[in-house]
């Protein structure tokens, strides 16, 4: 498009010229307020520069201090615009030593509230929102005193008094720059001495922050990427599971780094090293000790640990190489995109489409190509596995006295129901790890557990605290593992709880309370015991796994009431869960909810379109058209004649001029003239 003459003749499109400086100068000087040119930027004479900002001016300034600069509130926004000013001042070399210790240093007691909350967090904020430029001039090797005064942080302040805050600053602003510049970190840190720094972050793994740091510099996929040794790195983290009890979130913190290592193993440069660290009898001896020591924190931990060696090693290895952790870790990357598919999304009546196959996470992150296995690592890793379940299996009798031991308490906790049995930590934890052996499937656990009675004992757990939901779901957990499969001992195992174990009996019993207290006039607050769904769900496994196992099926014939009591009322309540929501809708109420069908269905009959009774109701708008005919009805149409947001007074008046006219006023329906409710013109036939 060419410019118009005005255009060229200066005045901007839309034919509006700014007014000159002496029309503005006259307008300020009328009203006493200033105009609308001088208030949002226009200056006063033509050509004059805006005002500049406080930011600004201060950059003008010759050696600005960087205090200054905080205390701006555009600062942040200008620093991630790359404002070159800004830029330039903060990567000097006195700028960047001042940014790092507000992060790292302690403020004094007397320091001024600027100096103790709003300089470390401006500080940190722009680290983590640096550019290349600003990044290169922290890890310049020529000035190595700037990553000095961040890694300093480690040094100066013991352990136990390290301040949190400041931690996760500095984990956030080191881990930013190990992004930006990996190799140039590596290099230095090495230098620094990284048998050092390996040391200090294990005495500090109680942070959190650090913790988590210290796992992003051990995920490395390539050996040029490592900071630490990792030869008996795991024997030193294990070791950090016999801290006090006053630093205990570090039992916490250590079981996530070792789970990540365990979910990132097929991208680690070390992933086989890792292995072998962790299923080495030490560590497995070490792990045992830590369950049977007694502190709730190290139970949980040692038993979480052990579990995850056992699924990556043996199970995960069985079920698929694609399996994750089952214990979500929140140092995990986040997942993957599935690219511009959307699976939830994907039509089931696309063609070609029959069924969604299972989707299995993927490993996190996936392999990397720099991981590479050596030949024998599968000869090994196998032959280590039987070795692992050997050597954890040696330890149920000791597992079998912890469960015992449990057996035997009186301890009671006060519920708003009454007095409980307390149950503990410690027992859930030790069922796990009996549930996790479970799933590998290895014969010599099963006949272990055949041995030891631990089932029987589980059982009884089961039955003693009938208001402990964790308890039961894990009982049922390790139920189902057994129950998995009729090879091997777990068809005798099964036998063996079912008889001597006592199962058969016991089930029946409750089953007949649970009868005689639905038979009972007496109502109460809440249910006879919180286990019967559970129960409910082990007698439907029970009678499945009887019918592939026929030594299981004699066993539960033989337990009286079995048949009589206990499989009716399993076939009643899954009756009671096919029935449909709210029992359905009665024959006698369909329909009444939706507007003339009846005398829709009649129409529809007449027409000879088939309808079905058997359909639920709905709630039909009355202005839609019928769904078989495509015809309005005269109800509808009388609907429509009446909505408000219909209403034509074109018509109306058109209408009255009729009458005034001498056209009928009242015709009726069938005599050819002007329907009043809207069916055409005279003459014309109404419409169906």
């Amino acid at each position: 498009l060419k410019p118009s003459a005005a255009h060229a003749g200066g005045v901007p499109w839309g034919g509006f010229r700014a007014p000159s400086a002496a029309a503005m100068a006259a307008d300020g000087d009328s009203d006493g307020g200033g105009s609308f040119w001088t208030t949002f930027g226009g200056g006063g004479a033509a050509g004059a520069t805006p005002e500049l900002s406080p930011l600004e001016k201060l950059l003008q300034e010759p050696g600005c201090s960087v205090e200054a600069l905080l205390d701006e509130e555009e600062v942040i926004q200008e620093f991630k615009h790359c404002n070159d000013r800004l830029v330039s001042r903060l990567c000097e070399t006195d700028a960047l030593k001042t940014l790092l210790e507000f992060i790292t240093c302690e403020p004094a007691a007397d320091a001024t509230s600027a100096r103790k909350f709003r300089y470390p967090f401006v500080s940190v904020e722009l680290i983590t929102c640096g550019s290349d430029t600003f990044f290169e001039a922290i890890v310049k090797p020529d000035r190595p005193e700037v990553m000095d005064t961040l890694w300093a942080f480690l040094e100066t302040t013991p352990p136990a008094e390290v301040n949190p805050v400041l931690a996760g600053y500095f984990a956030r602003a080191a881990a930013q720059i190990f992004t930006k510049y990996p190799t140039e970190v590596v290099d230095y840190l090495r230098s620094r001495g990284s048998e050092a720094l390996l040391e200090r972050f294990l005495q500090r793994l109680h942070l959190r922050s650090l913790a988590e740091l210290f796992t992003r510099f051990l995920c490395a996929e390539q050996s040029s990427q490592l900071v630490f040794a990792t030869d008996g790195l795991v024997g030193r983290l294990l070791e950090q599971l016999e801290v006090a009890s006053s630093l205990s979130d570090t039992q916490e913190n250590v079981t996530l780094i070792i789970l990540e290592l365990l979910s990132q193993k097929d991208s680690l440069c070390f992933g086989e090293d890792l292995l072998r660290q962790l299923t080495a009898e030490s560590a497995v001896n070490l792990l045992i000790s830590r369950i049977f020591s007694g502190s709730p924190g190290g139970v949980s931990a040692a038993s979480s640990i052990l579990s995850n060696v056992i699924f990556h090693t043996s199970v995960g290895k069985e079920e698929g190489a694609n399996l994750c952790t089952p214990t979500l870790s929140p140092l995990s990357p986040p997942p993957m995109p599935l690219g511009e598919e959307d699976v939830v999304n994907m039509g089931v009546d696309e063609e070609g489409l029959e069924a969604a196959p299972q989707l299995r996470s993927s490993p996190s992150p996936p392999r990397s190509p720099h991981a590479k296995s050596s030949p024998d690592a599968a000869t090994w890793l196998e032959g280590r596995n039987a070795s692992l379940m050997l050597d954890v299996s040696s330890h149920l009798p000791r597992l079998r006295s912890l469960i015992d031991a449990s057996l035997a308490q009186t301890g009671t906790v006060s519920m708003p129901i009454g007095e409980v049995n307390a149950v503990g930590c410690t027992i859930v934890e030790v069922i796990n790890l009996i549930t996790m052996l479970a799933r590998t499937g290895c014969a010599a656990i099963f006949e272990a557990l055949l041995q030891e009675q631990l089932l029987p004992r589980c059982l009884e757990m089961f039955f003693r605290h009938p208001w402990s939901t964790l308890l039961h779901n894990a009982i049922r957990n390790l139920l189902i593992e057994v129950l998995a499969s009729v090879d091997g001992a777990r068809p005798a195992l099964v036998a063996a709880l079912l008889g001597e174990g006592g199962l058969g009996d016991r089930l029946v019993a409750e089953y007949t309370a649970e009868a005689e207290a639905e038979k009972s006039a007496v109502r109460h607050r809440h249910a006879r015991v919180g286990y019967m769904g559970h129960l409910h769900a082990i007698c439907s496994d029970l009678r499945e796994y009887a019918s592939r196992a026929p030594e299981c099926a004699s066993v539960l014939a033989a337990v009286p009431g079995w048949a009589e009591l206990v499989l009716p009322a399993i076939d009643a309540k899954f009756a009671v869960h096919a029935e449909k929501l709210g029992g359905g809708v009665p024959e006698g109420d369909r329909n009444l909810a939706s507007s003339g069908m009846d005398a829709a269905m009649a129409d529809a009959a007449t027409l000879g379109v088939a309808t079905n009774p058997d359909n639920d109701f709905v709630l039909d708008d009355p202005n839609d058209f019928d769904d078989d005919t495509d015809v309005p009805s005269a109800d509808s149409a009388r609907s429509r004649r009446f909505d408000d947001d219909d209403f034509d007074p074109t018509c109306m008046s058109s209408s009255s001029a009729g009458s005034e006219g001498g056209g009928s006023e009242a015709a009726g329906p069938g005599d050819g003239s002007f329907d009043a409710f809207g069916a055409g013109a005279a003459g014309a036939a109404p419409a169906l």
